[in-house]
Parts: structure tokens; C-alpha cells; sequence
């Protein structure tokens, strides 16, 4: 079981949001290098904590933290500290800074915790080497109906229990309560696919410019072929040459990896080691990529180039073969397919991400400080808050403060099951998200009521009245919200009466559906407090909000954080894949437009002859390149028409992911197809015009 407490120690102490309570054995199921304490008994007994090696240095410094006592305003309990533990690594699923003994929750609430209905814990188990996992789960329904089947048919409900491997959690999970946000394999998909492009893109470069330049190495390959040598030794030179331009790439692609990893860290936002490098797949892939890549970009050239007859080069006969050329322009194609594909996905992250942020979010969180509540346990919090509000609210530049459970922005914590209409049946009981707010929260961040009203304020009577959003409405069966109204819901054996609906707004991001919202009051919510305030003076303000917080909330840490910024953040995953996402594109195309650089070099050093007669016979600048053009036209050409449904269909799976996303609209893919065809036709054109431009008696001499 998760949560946050105050951890203090005389007078020092600090909020912390990565506190759980654990069972004894948790150090014999995870590998958790323990820096001081015994293992088996850390965790046994009540009022004892384990805390991390960070934390220890955080309230005691240099001291030994073994015996001392740390108070957690969690159910108001002293904890002696039994063991401390290294602190776990980044690339951990787990965010842990303190475990409590199970023990100890178990005595606070003077309750076994036996019942099966709570789900608010991260239960796992650890199987036997030749256990089967799928022979397990199908015997936890036999065994959930053996213990709580006749309970459950009572309440007309259900219980299932699914297993889920614990290194498919960081990429495939997205429960409630996880320890932190976790990745996403789609993205790791995505980038990947692109790593894989960019090095098809260079070894095509490598393809393409070898066999391009066969014409200048055919004089070398005849007179090697006529002193001797065999094609066999020839196919093994140019191979070698392929593998070792591949291992001095992949060398100096190390270095600047070790170099330019802290920029990537912070051009990500992510902390990335070098744990990497420790790892043997990583050698093995290495080494993949060396040699297959150099098998796979040096095999082609190396028969090209050693097929060459020694007569006919010698004799100046020799040209491309239209094969040849027909192979390179295949591969052209496949570049800019790729090419095009990447600037659409760039395109559409890039839209996709400013839609979230501009969007209307049917509320309003600008100019907004949210306070975390302190964490009493006397039973004063109320009354203590609505004298810290009125405090507060004598300032002229405040607008009323309001109190709830959780902020925009913040997922509800509270997922309540077999709630359901009076006049219903318990089988047609649903699951809400259950909010708290008092009765400023709705004026506060300007929500609309379109049916019935809001709270009043009177606790005698709002406690036992609900708010609805049209989301719960829908699900509660109502065909309108004014239908709602006055009528009763069934919320944990209590009987409460709906008196407003409030128009849908996006709680959190835009990723996610609007969830079914069942709005309760309390007067002085645990949670967060907001602030709406002029922002001319920001730091006077937090300075005179801070030390009316102290003056009523002494022992209590002023923590806070403005909402604008703290709803964005959960857009922050998705604009760093947008970003690099959108750098390895770039390079992948900055690659692409290398290898056509020197591929519309080399026709033009080939066909200089060629423009030099046509310029002779009258051809302008304007027909030679029209000329020259029109074959990298129809590449383009052809290249586009496969690069739009396979764009379309690529983005089309990255959108499905969000509940809310753009149209992909014929435009989004026109604006990245002419981007890419103006580079091409202006990369041609510089050769083709200095070609042009060259006086044709020097054309003509050329070999």
C-alpha cells in the first residue's frame, strides 16, 4: 500500500510522496541491496522503518540512522529505523524512499487487512523456476469462488485476479497506483523502426555512391584482373574496405556517444548511464551491425565492381549498366520513402502535442497555486483550514481559496465500485472516480453547472448530497442531466441525492477519455488547497502565503506547485518522444540528402560530356536541368505515392493511443511530400547548373 506522510525527526522534516507500507519478506522477493540491517526481521514488527540510503543521509547526515526514531504523520505513529537500503536505480519500475512494516498500518486501523474488497495494494508473488504462470492464473478463479464466492453473489459483484510479469510492467502497464509513470513499448517501436532507417539510409549511401563511382575503380579492377589477381581477391578487398569503414563509423559512434550522452540525458529529460555499455547483448548487437552491415551495404558493390571485363575497361568501353542504374534509383526511392514517412511523423507528433496544449479544457487553472494540505490526524483540519482561507482571502490579490481531494491535472486516487441508482438492481451497479471538494472548488476553476447547482456550503445537508459530471450521468442510465436531478444513488450503503450535473471538463490529459466524476462535499478536503492570485508578485505573495501556512500549520512543510505547470507535465512524455523523435528524422533525412548530394554529384561529373555537346547544339541552362531533373522527378514521384499510406497508416496507430486526437488531413502529408521533392529538385539543380555553366570546350576535354 502506497501513500505520503510527513517524516520528521526534532526539527527536521520534510514531505514524502514515495513512503509505502511492506510485508516482512519484501527483501527476500526483491533484490534490494541492503546497506545496514538484517533482511528477515527488518520489517516484522510494527513501528519500524526501513528507509533508503538518500533519505538516511537527508534526516540524519553522517549519523548512524540504525535505532533512531523517525515520526510519520501517518496515522501519527513513531517508527524506529531498522535498515537502510542503496537507493534503487532509474531504470527501476519502483520509486521507493521509505517502507513501513505492514505491521504497523495493520495496528493503526486496528484491522487485519483480511478483506478482499480493498485493491488499494501491489501485491507480488514470486513463482518457483518451473512454476507456470498461465497454470496458476486459471486456477485463481476456483480459488477466489472457494473464498469469498457466496460473499460476492450476495453483493452481486465479481472478482477476477490476473498475473502480470514483472519486466512487462515499465512498458505495458498503466493501472491505478503504479509506483511512477511508466513507458510506452509503441514508443520504443517507433524509435527503434527510425535507429533502423537511418543505418538502412547511410549503408544505401554506401550502396549507391560505390557502385556509382564503378566507372573511376574499372581501370583499377582490369589491371589487377590482367596482372593476375582473381575476382575471389578482389570480392575479399572490397569487403574488407566495407568493414572497416563500418567498425571506424560504429568507433567514432562510440565516442561520441560517451561524449554527447549528458546532453542527450538533458535534451531527453531522462537521467541515461552507461549501464549500457556493461551489458554483452550490446557487444553481440555491435557486432551484428558491424558485420552484417558491412556484408549487407559492401556484398553488391564488391560483385559489381570486380565483374568488370579487363578488355573492355582498358579499351574505354565501359559503362553502367542499366541494371546497375536501374538498382541505384530503387534504392533512391526507398530513401526518400523513408525520408517522407519520418517528416510526416514529425509533423504529426508536432500537431498532435499542440492540439493537447491548446485545447479547451473546460476549466480554468491559470494563475493557480496548489498547496498540499498538511497531514493532521487530530480531526482539525477543518476547522483549521477554513481559518487559513479566510487569512488568505483578506489579500486583494486573492480570489477565493478552495479545497478537494485532487487537483486537474492529479488522476483520482478514489476508483469506487457498486455504486448505482436506488430504483436500480445491484448488477447494474458501475465504478465511478470519487472527488472531494467544498463548495468554493467549482467557482474556483470555473466549471459549469448545467443542471441543478452546486454546493452551498451547509454540511448538515451537502454531506449527503453528490455533484455529477455528464460523463457519470451517462453511465448512471440518465438521458439528460436535468433528469438526474433530485433523483438517488446507492454510494457504500448510504443513500445520497443528486443535485447539479457539471458540464464535462478534461480532468487530466487529453490522452485519456473524461472519466465518470461523482463529486462529494467536505469543507475542508485532504489534499490539495488552490490559490487563485494575481501573479504581478509572485514572490511576495508566496512569502506571505507561506508564513500564514507556518502560523497555523506548524511541522508542516510549505509545499506547492503552480497547476499550469503541474497539468502540463503530463505532456512532458510525449513532447520528449516528439523531440527525438524529431531528431533522429532529422538525421535520418540530413543522411538521405547527403547520399543524393553526392549521387547527383557524380551523374553530373558523368554527363559533363553530354552537356557540354548539348550546350554546343543550343540547350539552355533551363533544358539542361529540365533535362537532367526529369529522371529524380519521377524518383519522387514514385516515392511518394507508397510513402503516403504507409505514413498514414503508421500515424493512424500512434494516434489511436489518444483519446482525443487530429484529423489526418490531406495537408499533412502534401506540406512533408513538398518539403522533401524542393530538397531533392534544389540538391540536383547546384550540380546541374554549375555542370551547365562550365564553358563547353572544357566539357568537351573531359574523361
Amino acid at each position: 500500500m502506497y501513500g505520503y506522510a510527513i517524516l520528521s525527526t526534532a526539527d527536521v522534516y520534510f514531505r514524502e510522496d514515495a513512503l509505502y507500507y511492506a510485508s516482512e519478506d519484501f527483501f527476500q522477493v526483491f533484490s534490494v541491496k541492503l546497506i545496514a540491517g538484517e533482511g528477515s526481521s527488518l520489517l516484522k514488527d510494527p513501528s519500524k522503518i526501513v528507509l533508503s540510503q538518500s533519505l538516511a543521509k537527508k534526516y540524519f547526515g553522517e549519523e548512524d540512522p540504525i535505532g533512531k526514531i523517525v515520526h510519520c504523520s501517518a496515522h501519527g505513529v513513531d517508527c524506529q529505523v531498522t535498515g537502510v537500503f542503496e537507493d534503487l536505480p532509474v531504470n527501476t519500475h519502483m520509486k521507493i524512499d521509505a517502507l513501513i512494516s505492514f505491521a504497523t498500518l495493520q495496528k493503526s486501523l486496528n484491522d487485519p487487512l483480511m478483506t478482499w474488497e480493498w485493491d488499494g495494494f501491489l501485491t507480488y508473488i514470486l513463482l518457483d523456476e518451473k512454476a507456470d504462470p498461465n497454470a496458476l492464473e486459471a486456477k485463481l478463479p476456483a480459488f477466489v469462488e472457494k473464498q469469498v464466492g457466496e460473499q460476492l453473489k450476495k453483493a452481486g459483484t465479481g472478482m477476477e485476479f490476473h498475473l502480470q510479469p514483472l519486466t512487462g510492467i515499465h512498458l505495458d502497464s498503466n493501472f491505478m497506483g503504479e509506483f511512477k509513470p511508466n513507458g510506452n513499448r509503441q514508443s520504443i517501436y517507433f524509435l527503434s523502426i527510425v535507429a533502423i532507417l537511418i543505418l538502412v539510409i547511410a549503408w544505401i549511401n554506401y550502396i549507391n555512391l560505390s557502385t556509382a563511382k564503378s566507372i573511376e575503380r574499372a581501370r583499377e579492377v582490369g589491371i589487377r584482373k590482367v596482372v593476375g589477381g582473381f575476382r575471389s581477391q578482389l570480392i575479399q578487398q572490397f569487403l574488407f574496405e566495407s568493414i572497416f569503414l563500418n567498425t571506424m563509423a560504429v568507433v567514432i559512434a562510440m565516442v561520441l556517444v560517451l561524449l554527447l550522452t549528458p546532453l542527450f540525458s538533458e535534451f531527453t529529460g531522462r537521467e541515461l548511464g552507461y549501464v549500457l555499455f556493461k551489458q554483452n547483448s550490446f557487444w553481440i548487437w555491435i557486432g551484428v551491425f558491424v558485420f552484417g552491415g558491412a556484408l549487407l551495404s559492401g556484398l553488391y558493390p564488391a560483385f559489381v565492381l570486380s565483374s568488370h571485363k579487363p578488355v573492355e575497361v582498358l579499351k574505354g568501353r565501359f559503362k553502367n549498366t542499366s541494371s546497375g542504374v536501374r538498382f541505384r534509383k530503387s534504392m533512391v526511392v526507398v530513401q526518400f520513402v523513408s525520408s517522407i514517412t519520418l517528416i510526416v511523423g514529425t509533423y504529426t507528433v508536432y500537431r498532435q502535442i499542440r492540439f493537447m496544449q491548446e485545447q479547451e479544457l473546460g476549466l480554468n487553472i491559470d494563475q493557480t497555486l496548489v498547496l498540499h494540505s498538511p497531514d493532521l490526524t487530530d480531526g482539525t483540519i477543518e476547522e483549521k483550514f477554513q481559518v487559513f482561507k479566510q487569512q488568505i482571502e483578506q489579500y486583494p490579490e486573492v480570489t477565493p481559496v478552495s479545497a478537494a481531494s485532487e487537483v486537474p491535472g492529479h488522476q483520482p486516487s478514489w476508483n469506487a465500485g457498486g455504486i448505482r441508482r436506488l430504483s436500480q438492481r445491484d448488477e447494474d451497479s458501475k465504478q465511478y472516480r470519487i472527488i472531494h471538494i467544498d463548495h468554493d472548488f467549482i467557482g474556483d476553476y470555473g466549471l459549469t453547472v448545467i443542471a441543478g447547482r452546486g454546493f452551498l456550503g451547509d454540511l448538515a445537508n451537502d454531506r449527503h448530497n453528490v455533484i455529477l459530471n455528464e460523463s457519470a450521468v451517462n453511465l448512471t442510465g440518465f438521458k439528460k442531466a436535468e433528469d438526474a436531478i433530485d433523483d438517488r444513488i446507492i454510494f457504500q450503503s448510504d443513500t445520497l441525492r443528486i443535485v447539479g450535473v457539471l458540464k464535462n471538463y478534461h480532468h487530466e490529459s487529453l490522452k485519456k477519455a473524461i472519466d465518470p466524476l461523482i463529486f462529494r462535499y467536505h469543507p475542508g478536503a485532504f489534499g490539495f488547497y488552490s490559490i487563485k492570485f494575481n501573479l504581478s508578485s509572485v514572490k511576495a505573495s508566496l512569502s506571505t502565503f507561506e508564513k500564514e501556512w507556518k502560523s497555523m500549520f506548524p511541522g508542516h512543510p510549505f509545499t506547492y506547485f503552480f497547476l499550469d505547470d503541474h497539468y502540463n507535465q503530463q505532456y512532458q512524455a510525449d513532447k520528449q518522444f516528439g523531440k527525438v523523435f524529431g531528431l533522429f528524422s532529422s538525421l535520418a533525412i540530413f543522411i538521405a540528402c547527403m547520399g543524393l548530394f553526392g549521387l547527383s554529384s557524380l551523374t553530373a561529373i558523368q554527363r559533363t560530356k553530354e552537356i557540354g555537346v548539348r550546350k554546343i547544339l543550343g540547350a539552355s541552362i533551363p533544358n539542361i536541368l529540365a533535362m537532367v531533373s526529369k529522371d529524380y522527378v519521377i524518383l519522387m514521384i514514385v516515392a511518394i505515392v507508397p510513402s503516403v499510406p504507409l505514413a498514414w497508416w503508421i500515424m493512424a496507430e500512434w494516434l489511436s493511443n489518444f483519446a482525443y486526437r487530429i484529423p489526418l488531413t490531406w495537408w499533412i502529408f502534401a506540406i512533408p511530400s513538398f518539403a522533401v521533392f524542393t530538397i531533392a529538385m534544389l540538391i540536383v539543380s547546384i550540380h546541374t547548373i554549375i555542370a551547365a555553366r562550365t564553358n563547353p570546350v572544357k566539357s568537351l576535354r573531359y574523361e
